[in-house]
């Protein structure tokens, strides 16, 4: 745990932090991640989070940020009332007085998700964090001190994203263009992705993400999404 949180105290890449997080995360028997952050005074559910995930089965992907699973999701907000780590058959538990949680819980069955862990992560000036996280066998079965040890790795890679969110300028003007580069950065989409969707070039699109890294100082779309959503640049 000391020299993870040596390790991350060091570093000043988002990107780089949560892909260290997942690699550790994998180790203890992880699938699937996604990381949300949460701006000030925004739910975990908003269209202002932004959100992070790696191994996410395509379906999953495609509802919960594409389509309105984002928006449904009750288990972000059980996490915060009865966590901080709340496993799923707790969370169906819980969830079974409200219908459309229910409802939920039906639909992400059918898709397959099972064996995850909610885990929510306060951080300053109402900056919280939350993490989903499948395991490859059910997480019930483990001891509280092996999903504490997993929470508090999470925890300081959180705090430590939220320290960085601080840095860079305190004001940054971005065209609109920019903007929308940003905005679909934050999205998860490639280069390639943004330049069919905006109909420019892929090597335009580098030219503009160039220009948002050095508007934002940083080298990594994390980084920049997180300071834009705090400078409130973009909408994603």
């Amino acid at each position: 745990m000391w020299d993870f949180a040596a390790h991350i105290a060091r570093m000043a890449d988002c990107e780089a932090i949560l892909e260290y997080v997942y690699a550790t995360c994998i180790d203890r028997g992880a699938t699937w991640f996604s990381y949300h952050f949460t701006p000030a005074f925004e739910s975990q559910t908003s269209k202002k989070t932004f959100i992070w995930a790696r191994d996410l089965p395509f379906e999953y992907q495609k509802r919960y940020i594409s389509g309105n699973w984002r928006t449904l999701d009750p288990v972000p907000r059980l996490t915060f009332e009865h966590g901080p780590i709340l496993d799923w058959k707790r969370a169906i538990d819980l969830g079974q007085s409200d219908a459309s949680a229910a409802a939920f819980f039906r639909e992400i069955e059918l898709a397959g998700a099972d064996n995850w862990v909610g885990f929510a992560l306060f951080g300053p000036h109402n900056r919280d964090g939350y993490v989903s996280m499948r395991f490859g066998t059910d997480p019930v079965g483990f001891t509280q001190g092996e999903l504490q040890e997993v929470h508090s790795l999470l925890l300081v890679a959180h705090l430590q994203i939220c320290k960085i969110m601080d840095g860079g300028r305190s004001s940054v003007s971005l065209s609109d263009r920019e903007r929308e580069v940003l905005g679909w950065m934050g999205r998860g989409k490639s280069s390639g992705d943004i330049a069919t969707i905006l109909e420019i070039s892929p090597e335009t699109v580098r030219t503009y993400t160039r220009r948002i890294y050095d508007k934002l100082q940083t080298n990594d779309r994390v980084t920049a999404t997180v300071r834009a959503l705090k400078l409130g640049l973009v909408d994603l």
